[in-house]
């Protein structure tokens, strides 16, 4: 059974995704609309509804190993994210799609170490996200959210 997961972090980073999901297939980039971006303050990436915001990142396919080693990734289970199913708009075929998503449960906003915010960096680079939007991602590495 194949799975649609929207990564907006550091997932995005193809040498992440392969160590975590080896065989997972890179299909594009994406948006999410009426969502945004922060850095929690445990320093990891989440999302949250923001009105007239979008968060872009890209579509991985997944099988159920891949899901598994996810949820591990994400501590599913510990409670610090929550899988979920969204709306995206996938860039590739101009339709929305189902797909998954992680969604921090810790809404206060904090820092990212630097390795964490270099690998989403180089993630959306390879992607090939908008500049004005991998210009947002960045401010958050110093404190000077967008």
């Amino acid at each position: 059974m194949n799975i649609l997961y929207f990564a907006y972090g550091s997932n995005m980073n193809f040498a992440q995704m392969h160590y975590r999901c080896e065989g997972a297939i890179y299909i594009g980039r994406a948006r999410l609309d009426d969502w945004s971006y922060y850095i929690n303050c445990n320093g990891y990436a989440g999302i949250e509804i923001s009105s007239g915001s979008q968060v872009f990142g890209c579509l991985w396919l997944l099988d159920q190993n891949h899901l598994k080693a996810l949820d591990n990734y994400e501590a599913v289970e510990e409670g610090f994210y929550t899988r979920i199913e969204v709306l995206v708009f996938d860039e590739q075929s101009f339709t929305k799609k189902e797909a998954i998503v992680y969604l921090s449960n810790n809404r206060e906003y904090g820092l990212p170490t630097k390795t964490y915010q270099k690998g989403i960096l180089e993630g959306a680079k390879q992607v090939g996200l908008p500049k004005e939007y991998s210009e947002l991602l960045e401010s958050w590495g110093d404190g000077k959210f967008k």
